[in-house]
């Protein structure tokens, strides 16, 4: 027999086989498992029978090689049996195996059959009550009938020897009588076997029929970008296109025309906007710097022709003096005539040095002057260049967008689609000039679509986004998507709502725009609250009424409140977990904490 184990699978084998009551030898083998698992894996086994709710032998298997364990155990009675193998350690888990029981094996002939059998030591009591009777009986025909006859004496006579020979066999040959009372009190381990079921809401799935129409999940037109005179137009109508495919081609000259001037005149404004910013940041302040430094050396100028004025005047007033001194010593005779005159000339030249350094001061302060003008005039015009260069290079980055513009048209004269799609209208022939934006065919895809019903507005609030939805079309094919939106006011006329799903289409005769019959799997929730378990879970009734549930392993009684019960599933509140499994079959005879182990029904 094989039971799964995880990812292994457990092997019992039994012997005798088939298995009798009686002594029995179990062999546990366990495969898919590595050797270093198996080596710290150990197997502990235990036995009941479910129809008598009893527990039978247990015990620790001991290993006998690696992944293989064995055991002896005792089988007292002919029923169904079921051996719970539970694996610790490298291998965890509980192995389940039910199988029947026959009565004692018989061999080659009968005295082999019972050489087999340990004997039935109340064989000789039960003979002596059979005895006993048969001579009671024996005393009443005799004595109180007065039936002497050889037949009936031979008649009891053989009656007694016949029980005798069978008390002989049965203590010596048959199988001991079950102590039920010891086997009752037999202590096991193993799991009680029991089949559980999950808790559900109270919710049930409800049908909502609606007429519907398909179309396609998106309708795109294809247009131009450029102008230019249409070619290799030669999509038509119903063509199934793939993303990227060239649908048709411009011939348009004149934008690459535009490009190349445009690309032109971005280089010629670049040049002249870095020429500007040279002027501004570079010519400009030098000027500044010249003009400042003009006006520093005529201020230095204008202060030694001032210096040299004073030391002229000082000359001028000097011989001034001398002159008055000699022109005094001439009219005394101290001197003569000639050296007045020459003292006179060294005055007239002293004079007119003088004269003319004040002549040179008042031309370097006119120079002076117009310098610091050209200073004021240079300081000036460095933000003024500042904001030409500005200006150049605010051209040129226009001049430079247009080119790229200009650049970007003169490429969109090659027309492609931009999804898998199928062709629904062409709306221009090959040869026309169009211009830029002119639509040129109508595509639609249709890979996936939109299932749009008209849904009551009653039946509106049962349905929630993601509700499962399945179109059925005119030939009986089935598609199916989930709800991707719900209108949210209704028509006024027809009290009706859209309802829309996207489907997969994996056909391709599927037209779009047809009439298709909608159900959408809405949730209905009832009126009565809690939770729905099988009828045959609950336990007890009235107030007593609860259910057993699997806690790790475990039985646990939780006390519930009938609502509702249809024979089938009831309706029922408690502190019921709605993730909990409750037991279907085997809770009659649960306690609280007993180990329980599912098995499949």
């Amino acid at each position: 027999m094989i039971a799964p184990l995880g990812a292994a699978r457990a092997t019992l084998t039994l012997s005798p086989d088939p298995p009798a009551t009686g002594p029995v030898h179990g062999v546990i083998t366990v495969g898919g498992a590595t050797p270093d698992v198996l080596a710290r894996t150990d197997v502990r086994f235990g036995s009941t029978m479910p129809a008598m709710s009893m527990n039978g032998p247990s015990g620790n298997a001991r290993r006998t090689a690696s992944g293989r364990w064995e055991f002896d155990a005792s089988l007292g009675m002919a029923t169904t049996w079921t051996f719970a193998l539970r694996f610790s350690g490298g291998v965890s888990g509980t192995a389940v195996y039910r199988f029947a029981v026959s009565g004692p094996q018989s061999g080659t002939s009968a005295l082999s059959g019972m050489s087999s059998s340990a004997g039935n030591p109340d064989a000789w009591r039960y003979a002596a009550i059979a005895l006993a009777s048969i001579l009671v009986l024996a005393l009443v025909v005799v004595v109180v009938r007065h039936d002497r006859r050889p037949l009936t004496i031979g008649i009891v006579l053989g009656a007694a020897l016949v029980v005798i020979v069978l008390a002989v066999v049965q203590a010596k040959y048959a199988a001991p009588a079950m102590d039920m009372a010891a086997m009752s009190s037999v202590a096991g381990s193993a799991p009680t076997p029991v089949t559980l079921a999950a808790v559900r809401t109270t919710q049930s799935d409800a049908e909502i029929h609606a007429p519907g129409t398909v179309s396609p999940y998106l309708t795109q037109d294809v247009v131009t970008r450029a102008a230019g005179i249409l070619r290799g137009f030669n999509v038509y109508a119903g063509d199934r296109i793939v993303a990227g495919q060239i649908v048709a081609t411009l011939d348009a000259p004149d934008a690459h025309s535009r490009a190349a001037a445009a690309a032109a005149d971005a280089q010629a404004q670049a040049s002249m906007a870095q020429a500007a910013e040279i002027e501004a940041n570079h010519h400009a302040p030098n000027a500044v710097t010249i003009a400042q430094a003009s006006s520093a050396a005529l201020e230095r100028d204008i202060a030694a022709a001032q210096a040299e004025r004073v030391a002229k005047g000082e000359q001028m007033r000097y011989w001034q003096t001398e002159v008055r001194r000699e022109r005094s010593l001439l009219d005394q005779g101290a001197v003569s005539v000639a050296e007045y005159q020459d003292e006179s000339a060294q005055a007239a030249v002293a004079s007119a040095a003088y004269a003319s350094s004040g002549e040179k001061v008042s031309a370097l302060q006119q120079q002076l002057t117009a310098a610091r003008t050209h200073t004021m005039d240079a300081v000036a015009a460095v933000p003024q260049m500042q904001a030409q260069a500005a200006a150049a290079q605010a051209q040129a980055r226009r001049a430079q967008a247009n080119a790229v513009t200009d650049a970007t048209l003169a490429g969109y004269t090659t027309i492609t689609s931009p999804n898998d799609a199928v062709v629904v209208k062409r709306l221009v022939d090959p040869g026309v000039y169009v211009q830029a934006g002119t639509v040129i065919a109508r595509l639609a895809v249709v890979d996936r679509l939109r299932v749009q019903a008209n849904v009551a507005q009653q039946d509106l609030p049962h349905i929630s986004i993601g509700a499962p939805v399945d179109a059925t079309g005119r030939d009986g094919a089935i598609m199916r998507g989930r709800v991707s939106s719900i209108a949210p006011v209704a028509d006024p006329a027809t009290h009706t709502a859209a309802v829309e799903a996207v489907v997969n289409n994996d056909r391709t005769d599927l037209v779009p725009g047809g009439f298709v019959q909608v159900v959408i799997h809405a949730r209905v929730p009832r009126t009565a609250t809690g939770v729905q378990v099988p009828s045959s879970a609950v336990t007890g009734s009235g107030r007593g009424s609860a259910v057993w549930t699997d806690v790790n392993g475990t039985a646990h009684r939780v006390s519930v409140r009938i609502l509702s019960d249809d024979g089938t599933n009831a309706t029922v509140t408690g502190e019921l977990d709605r993730r909990a499994r409750v037991v279907v079959e085997g809770a009659a005879t649960l306690e609280e904490g007993q180990n329980i182990v599912e098995v499949r029904p």
